[in-house]
């Protein structure tokens, strides 16, 4: 039962709440390699203190670790549906089943509560999270707490994207054969051990789980409002509750006019079928499986290797509507900010509401692909962009530039390696044939770890998986009833291509720029007419905007233990 196939089974299908369990958990984390590593990892061209001051800055989030080796001991337990308390000697965390809720035994300082949907020790308790972007080695049994176990090397796939806080380039993990939640996980960096999270005592069905008053937060505990009509005062003031009961449409809806606002044009001039310009009436509709059925062990394994196929081409095609995201801002929102929102969203509403991209896709691995936009508005936007494993090309209006080779687009390559859907849930699975193609559907609702969704804004949605390479070849994101996002790929046929048809050539008399990884400077490079400051004065809109978001959602969390 260590076969790779069975593991990633165990991993996706564990599940932190339906658990009874007490333990005792060790922390540990070299803070200099930490702050070392994140300086090393800083992007080019990300602004620090005086540029901008919303959440989790560079500069910010490397002075949370604090220097030196440290290490700590906190007390877990764990109860079906959702509730826990983890204490440490500074603070206590927990969950009484509905609200989440965090207590200092002295001097709190000014953070705001938890989600509801944070999880305990995510490091072990999310062990789904292992199965994107990352390669599993599975090393044999072992006996971890005096349960049976199996030892995981985990390692990055060649050109996944890291988060800015995946430091690390080897993880060691060892992963309950009864579970499916880590028991051990060590993080090292060039063989140097960035940090260390492991249970050193496990006990199942403690008596004391069943005593649900263990899980209700202490006097004085900061306790989350929730989203919703069922959140609750835990703080003084109208504004505080507005924001709060608001946040999570609000910031969909107001994220939604970032991203696609700048997109609604007209008709295509080739002369497109103006039918396309509407969002399609989806065929096969939504799956909706009784009793939301998990899904099988075949299907975790076609996630998983998804985007190593030998390669494919299609055509993309991505409808998003504006109206849809932004009719879910409820009126407490659309009024919240410095004159109130609503008006800009009822602006940008009026007419056209729907973008439309079309593009033709050739793809063979992260770093090989070409990808040439049919139908695409700004200037900003590049209408070409190829790829051969050395170099990328991105063939803008008047000039081209040119760089070391790069990941896919991220709304492409959601669809290529869909194996992001590990952080949601998924039920269903029906097999059908969709565009001449076997496949696979599935309803996908939001993870009650609060994983990361991928592209998805909105849930639920409904994903149609090839059965042969595993990517995604139609994707709905619903916003209430209606579909808000729609991403398909048509005309799929599974095909690898010589290296030659990724190289581009620059036609004579073509301006031709280098890449030099600041997106300040890379963007006023290609946009005609546009200097850097302007560019940046854009940047700090889109920046001051996305701090409004942050105060709806009541600023960012406060640090977890260890």
């Amino acid at each position: 039962m260590t076969g790779l196939r069975n593991v990633i089974g165990l991993l996706y299908r564990a599940d932190w709440t339906r658990l009874s369990m007490s333990a005792e958990v060790r922390l540990e984390r070299d803070g200099d390699l930490v702050r070392s590593r994140m300086h090393e990892m800083r992007p080019p061209g990300v602004p620090g203190p005086g540029l901008r001051r919303d959440p989790f800055t560079w500069e910010e989030a490397v002075s949370e670790d604090p220097p030196g080796y440290e290490s700590e001991d906190a007390t877990l337990l764990i109860a079906p549906g959702g509730r826990y308390r983890q204490e440490t000697p500074v603070l206590t965390i927990g969950n009484d089943g509905q609200y989440g809720w965090l207590w200092y035994r002295e001097d709190p300082p000014p953070w705001v509560p938890p989600d509801d949907d944070e999880p305990p020790v995510p490091e072990l308790f999310c062990p789904a999270l292992l199965l994107s972007g990352f390669d599993l080695d599975v090393r044999g049994p072992v006996t971890a707490c005096g349960r049976e176990a199996i030892a995981v090397t985990v390692t990055r796939r060649p050109g996944a994207s890291p988060h800015p806080r995946d430091l690390y380039d080897r993880i060691e993990v060892i992963v309950d054969a009864e579970l499916g939640i880590g028991l051990r996980r060590e993080e090292t960096f060039q063989g140097q051990r960035l940090s260390l999270t492991e249970l050193t005592t496990l006990t199942l069905d403690p008596p004391e789980a069943a005593d649900l008053a263990k899980f209700a937060p202490p006097a004085g505990s900061r306790i989350s409002q929730g989203v919703g009509e069922n959140s609750r005062q835990t703080f003084s003031g109208p504004g505080w509750q507005t924001a709060k009961n608001a946040a999570g449409l609000a910031a969909g809806g107001l994220g939604a006019l970032i991203r696609f606002a700048p997109n609604l044009i007209g008709p295509d001039p080739a002369g497109e079928n103006d039918l396309e310009w509407a969002m399609p009436s989806p065929e096969p509709g939504p799956h909706d499986p009784g009793g939301r059925p998990p899904v099988s062990d075949d299907l975790p394994y076609l996630l998983y290797p998804s985007g190593q196929s030998p390669g494919f081409r299609a055509t993309l095609h991505q409808w998003h509507d504006l109206a849809a995201m932004v009719a879910r801002v409820p009126e407490t929102a659309r009024a919240a900010g410095h004159g109130g929102v609503g008006y800009l969203l009822d602006g940008v509403t009026r007419g056209k509401t729907v973008t439309h991209t079309v593009a033709r896709l050739h793809v063979s691995g992260r770093d090989r692909y070409r990808v040439d936009y049919q139908s695409r508005s700004g200037r900003t936007d590049p209408k070409t962009v190829a790829c051969d494993g050395e170099h990328r090309w991105q063939v803008y209006q008047a000039k081209t530039m040119v760089g070391p080779a790069a990941p896919l687009p991220h709304d492409i390559a959601n669809l290529v390696d869909s194996s992001w859907l590990f952080g949601c849930r998924l039920s269903g699975g029906s097999e059908l044939t969709y565009h001449g193609r076997r496949a696979y559907q599935l309803r996908v609702t939001e993870s009650h770890d609060g994983l990361a969704p991928g592209p998805l804004m909105f849930f639920p949605a409904d994903a149609i998986v090839d059965a042969e390479t595993g990517s995604l070849l139609r994707l709905i994101s619903y916003a209430g009833d209606r579909p808000a996002s729609w991403w398909e790929l048509r005309d799929f046929a599974a095909e690898p291509g010589d290296l030659g048809e990724f190289s581009l050539h620059v036609p004579p008399g073509v301006a031709v720029v280098e890449e030099t990884g600041n997106p300040f400077t890379d963007a006023s490079a290609v946009m005609p007419g546009v200097t850097g400051a302007a560019v940046r004065t854009a940047a700090g809109v889109v920046s001051a905007t996305r701090s409004f978001l942050g105060d709806l959602r009541g600023g960012s969390r406060p640090p977890r233990s260890g």
